[in-house]
């Protein structure tokens, strides 16, 4: 519910604008009242409302003044003033105060309810960043105020659970774009540090029976793509401001439990404590070395290859197993094989756990980057620039992306390796492969939903390579900030 204050000096008006806020207007409520300028600045201190809606012709302090005070302290607040026809001169300086919207008098109902479905927009997209904002301070552990989580959080107590849709999110590559979030759907919020990834904040309050068999439902209901799933759920309810908490050990189970290619349901909170693995013991490590050493490539292939398959048999966790494939890539460092960046090294092994789905392909992209690719060669044998290639190689997605494709089913196709077509991404595009993919797939999606032809948002989904619309609504609505139907809305506008 969004708050409203009016403000105005005949108390008639007052009780005409609450009535119709309360009676015809969904999601808005009118939570305080003043009559005059000066009362509701302190009031509106205290009460932090969304919305003001202010005569100008008032006493002590008029609603210009008292707009242009609100505003200083609160930029996001939105204004509304009502005014006659003869007070134009007044409204052409409310506007250099901030004030967009009007209402005339005498007040129509039908004209204030235009008015404040324009600001409902305005106001979600402000509620959705100011909300994701919050969370992304809760879960990092930023001290937040009790009354602003009070305000986003209203439920009172929370359930929790995290789902994974293949590895863990990178650790270097595009770091700074990859936070995903998305708004509220009917009865759940949901949040992702990444598209592959999904954290549900449900009410108590809404909950019927067994939370952990209502999440698991909802968990098979948003199927997108994937190799594996691990799925992490919270069975405890939380109040508001323990979210953060409570995120953080999903996300801490979550990191520690996934192991790659194995589907996974984890109860976070049935009286285990959970351990990460910290084993130190890199004695396996002096074999390689002394491989390397001798230059002894194909012997260290297989040694490698051992190791990994050895690894998965004993269900080691990803965290686990990097920190041994980076220990191996540093010593390879040393003798000279494989990429000599660091950072190129970071980024390579970011995306060969993040689009593996079993130990093989694992091995293949390590390979890849440690020997680098030979695909190279073959391309600079068939006098085809890397340039010229990739532009095929875009035009292959592009006509194809309403297909499951991932980056190997598209390395596979254009007869390059994972690590190769990661590679010419980072060079040409300055983004991962997967990230591209969702940037065709919603710029395609806009193209569609603004067609002249009626069109179903479940239809747009599978045409840009989605099973699951819910899924495909909450990527839409992080990438251009509405759902897909208020964007349809927009467009015939």
């Amino acid at each position: 519910m969004y708050q409203v204050m009016v403000v105005d000096d005949e108390p008639a008006a007052v009780n005409l604008i609450r009535t119709v806020v309360e009676k015809k207007i969904d999601r808005f409520t009118v939570s305080d009242t003043a009559y005059d300028g000066k009362e509701a600045m302190e009031k509106i201190k205290e009460a932090r409302p969304d919305v003001l809606i202010t005569d100008i012709q008032m006493p002590v302090m008029n609603g210009l003044e008292l707009v242009r005070m609100a505003k200083e302290l609160y930029p996001g607040l939105i204004c509304v003033i009502v005014s006659g026809y003869q007070e134009f001169e007044y409204a052409k300086q409310a506007i250099q105060y901030g004030v967009t919207e009007y209402i005339l008098k005498p007040i129509v109902p039908s004209d204030m309810r235009k008015v404040f479905e324009k600001i409902g927009e305005k106001l979600a997209v402000e509620y959705y960043r100011q909300r994701n904002l919050l969370i992304h301070r809760m879960v990092n552990d930023i001290p937040t105020k009790k009354e602003e989580i009070g305000r986003y959080f209203q439920g009172g107590r929370y359930y929790g659970a995290v789902i994974r849709r293949n590895g863990l999110p990178c650790h270097f590559a595009d770091h700074a774009k990859t936070e995903v979030f998305s708004d509220i759907n009917e009865w759940m919020i949901t949040y992702g540090r990444d598209d592959q990834e999904t954290l549900y904040l449900c009410p108590e309050e809404i909950v019927c029976g067994d939370y952990v068999e209502m999440i698991k439902r909802q968990i098979k209901k948003e199927q997108p793509e994937a190799a594996y799933e691990t799925s992490i759920i919270f069975r405890k309810s939380v109040p508001g401001e323990e979210i953060g908490i409570m995120v953080r050990e999903l996300y801490r189970v979550l990191d520690g439990s996934i192991i790659l290619g194995k589907n996974q349901t984890i109860i976070a909170d049935d009286g285990k404590d959970f351990v990460l693995e910290t084993d130190k013991n890199y004695d396996f490590l002096q074999n390689l070395e002394y491989l390397a050493k001798g230059q002894k490539f194909e012997r260290l292939k297989k040694e490698i290859e051992g190791l990994i398959q050895r690894w998965d048999k004993e269900n080691r966790t990803q965290l686990w197993m990097e920190s041994r494939v980076r220990q191996i890539c540093y010593m390879l460092q040393r003798y000279g094989v494989g990429e000599a960046d660091y950072r190129e090294y970071e980024y390579l092994l970011d995306e060969a756990f993040v689009n593996a789905g079993s130990w093989e392909q694992l091995f293949t992209s390590l390979m890849d980057i440690f020997y680098k690719d030979q695909k190279e060669d073959t391309l600079n044998l068939h006098k085809q620039s890397t340039e010229e290639y990739f532009e095929k190689i875009k035009d292959y997605i592009q006509n194809n992306m309403a297909k499951p494709i991932s980056l190997q089913s598209v390395s596979k196709e254009m007869g390059v390796s994972q690590t190769y077509l990661s590679r010419l991404f980072r060079k040409y595009e300055d983004i991962s492969f997967n990230n591209y993919l969702t940037f065709l797939r919603m710029e395609k999606a806009k193209e569609l939903l603004k067609s002249e032809d009626k069109i179903f948002v479940k239809d747009v989904a599978e045409q840009v390579g989605y099973k699951d619309q819910f899924y495909f609504s909450r990527i839409f609505h992080t990438y251009t900030g509405v759902r897909p139907s208020e964007y349809i809305e927009k467009e015939k506008r």
